[in-house]
């Protein structure tokens, strides 16, 4: 995420400003000598989850870029039956976040980084399991909530506290930026 914004100066401005503004308007200047961690632990758990719509686009959208391995995997109960073939009962399946996560049917450009796609009206085409960035079905992460809120807590924490750019070994802006090599399975390296 913080490589993203990074990336994407104007996102990242367009972050600190909604956390700005949620802090001059639930606080003001009632805690104005306290720490950013008292000020950010002051607002509302509702605020967190309601009121930062260009923060959670930006998770969503890095989400959605990064999260491209496989996933769901699960044993069968019962033979299941897919077009011309058949999946016996116990075998073993997988899933590629990818596939959808990474689909231009689904998201035009998929591999830009655009979390306005994801404040449009109707951000998503009327498909099931097209973000699968916590999971699907009857058993999404349990811990969703919570790991949504830690993820933009630390993320207002790191903007508000520090200034930092995406630089190559030059010290500069990387043009063209860099490229995650999607056959590392563990997307670990960039290259540039």
């Amino acid at each position: 995420m913080l490589i993203d914004l990074a990336a994407h100066p104007e996102w990242r401005e367009k972050c600190k400003r909604e956390i700005q503004r949620v802090l001059s308007h639930y606080l003001g200047d009632s805690l104005s000598s306290a720490t950013l961690s008292e000020r950010l632990g002051a607002i509302p758990f509702s605020v967190w989850e309601d009121e930062l719509p260009i923060l959670e686009a930006c998770t969503r959208e890095s989400q959605r870029i990064s999260i491209t391995l496989l996933t769901l995997r699960r044993n069968l109960h019962e033979d299941m039956k897919f077009g011309e073939h058949v999946v016996k009962r116990g075998d073993f399946l997988a899933y590629s976040m990818g596939d959808v996560h990474l689909n231009p049917d689904y998201y035009p450009e998929p591999y830009k980084y655009d979390p306005g796609r994801w404040l449009r009206p109707d951000p998503l085409p009327n498909a099931p399991y097209t973000f699968l960035g916590w999971g699907a079905g009857r058993h999404p992460c349990p811990g969703m909530k919570m790991a949504r809120l830690e993820m933009k807590l630390i993320l207002a924490m790191f903007l508000m506290r520090y200034e930092f750019d995406l630089v190559d070994e030059d010290g500069k802006f990387p043009d063209p930026l860099p490229v995650p090599n999607r056959n590392d399975p563990h997307q670990v390296r960039v290259v540039l």
